[in-house]
C-alpha cells in the first residue's frame, strides 16, 4: 500500500530532497552539537559555579584575553596567506578561525579535518580557494610547529629537574613526528618524489588534489612572521592559565602555568576528538597537583582556562554559525512550499 503524498514520511523525505546536502549536514551537525553538550553538563555546570566565586577583575581580564587571542588566530591566518602569496582580511580571517574552530571540536581529529572547510563568504569574497587551502596547510603546521619551539626548552627543564609528566615525552615524540612527517610529505609532493609518485599510482584523482593542494611558493620572511604571532598565541595560553590561578583566589605559579600550559598543548595536538576533552583537564590538574595546590583550586583554575581557551571562541563561533545558519532551514522550508504547490 503506497503512503499518501501528504504523509508525514513523504514530507520528510521531500525536505531532505529540497534542502540539499548541506542543510543535511547542518541538521548532523546540530545533533553532534547537542549530544556534546549533553556529554559535558557535568562540566558547564562546574565552570558556571566557578565564574560565580571568580574575582571579576580576574574573570574580565581573562576574557580580554581571549579577544587578543582570537585576534592572533586570526593573525596566523593572515601571515600565512601573505606566506604563499595571497591575502585575506582581518575579518574573514577572524570568521574563518572561528567557525573552524567550532568544526574541529566535534571532527574526528578536528584541528586538521577542519582546515577543509570554506566560509561562503570567503568564496563570495573571489578569493582563491588555492590559496585558501595553501594557507591553511601553512597555518596548521605552524600551529604544531609553535607549540614544539617553546615546549621543547620546558621539557628539557623538566628534564634536568627530574620532573617529567607521565606520558609527556611520547605525547612530544609524537608532535615531532607529526612534524616531520608533515615536511617530507609536503617535500614529496613538491619534488615528485618516491612517496608521492607511490600514492598517486593509478590515482588521477588524488594527483590532482595533491597538486593542487600542496604545490605553492613558500616566503620564508612571512612564514617567520607567522611563526612569531603562533608564538604568541602560545604566550596567551600561559598567561590565560596564570590568570585562572589568580581567579581562583590563589598565588598563582609561573612555572606551573608555563608547564601546565605545554602538556596540555602537546596533548591537545594528539588528541584526536573533541579537541582534547579529558586528556587535558587530567593533565592540568595533575600539574598543579604537583605544585601543592589543592585539588579543588587545580579543578577551578583548569576550570577557569578551560573557559578562556575554549568555551568562550566555541560559544562565540556558535554564534556566528546560529545568526547565518537559520536561514539554512527558511530557505529549506521555502523550497519545500513551492514545491508543494
Amino acid at each position: 500500500m503506497e503512503r499518501p503524498e501528504n504523509s508525514p514520511q513523504n514530507k520528510i523525505k521531500a525536505f531532505f530532497k529540497k534542502a540539499g546536502w548541506k542543510e543535511f549536514l547542518a541538521i548532523i551537525f546540530i545533533i553532534i552539537a547537542c549530544y556534546f553538550f549533553w556529554k559535558q553538563r557535568g562540566e558547564l555546570r562546574s565552570l558556571g559555579t566557578s565564574l560565580l566565586h571568580t574575582n571579576p577583575v580576574w574573570l574580565w581580564l581573562g576574557i580580554a584575553g581571549t579577544v587578543v587571542y582570537i585576534l592572533l588566530q586570526a593573525g596566523l591566518y593572515v601571515y600565512s596567506f601573505l606566506a604563499i602569496g595571497g591575502r585575506i582580511s582581518w575579518l574573514h580571517a577572524t570568521e574563518l578561525y572561528l567557525k573552524r574552530n567550532v568544526i574541529a571540536v566535534f571532527l574526528p581529529a578536528g584541528g586538521i579535518t577542519a582546515l577543509a572547510y570554506l566560509p561562503s563568504s570567503i568564496r563570495d569574497s573571489q578569493a582563491d580557494v588555492q590559496q585558501v587551502h595553501h594557507a591553511s596547510v601553512i597555518y596548521g603546521f605552524i600551529g604544531i610547529f609553535s607549540v614544539f619551539i617553546v615546549a621543547v626548552p620546558v621539557l628539557f627543564y623538566l628534564w634536568i629537574q627530574d620532573a617529567t609528566v607521565p606520558g609527556t615525552g611520547a605525547a612530544f615524540i609524537t608532535v615531532l613526528a607529526i612534524l616531520i612527517a608533515m615536511v617530507l610529505l609536503v617535500r614529496s609532493i613538491q619534488t615528485k618524489g618516491p612517496f608521492y609518485r607511490w600514492v598517486i599510482k593509478g590515482r588521477p584523482k588524488i594527483e590532482k588534489f595533491l597538486t593542487d593542494t600542496f604545490s605553492f611558493e613558500l616566503s620564508m620572511m612571512q612564514f617567520w612572521k607567522a611563526t612569531l604571532v603562533s608564538v604568541f598565541i602560545e604566550v596567551i595560553g600561559i598567561i590565560h592559565l596564570y590568570i585562572a590561578m589568580l581567579g581562583s583566589g590563589v598565588h598563582a605559579s609561573l612555572e606551573a602555568s608555563v608547564i601546565g600550559y605545554i602538556v596540555a598543548a602537546i596533548f591537545l595536538i594528539i588528541s584526536p576528538f573533541l579537541r582534547g576533552m579529558g586528556a587535558i583537564e587530567l593533565s592540568l590538574t595533575f600539574i598543579l597537583q604537583k605544585y601543592k595546590y589543592p585539588t579543588v583550586i587545580a579543578v577551578q583554575s583548569m576550570l577557569l582556562f578551560r573557559f578562556y581557551e575554549f568555551w568562550l571562541p566555541l560559544l562565540i563561533g556558535l554564534l556566528i554559525y546560529a545568526s547565518k545558519g537559520r536561514h539554512l532551514f527558511t530557505r529549506s522550508g521555502n523550497s519545500v512550499a513551492l514545491k508543494e504547490k
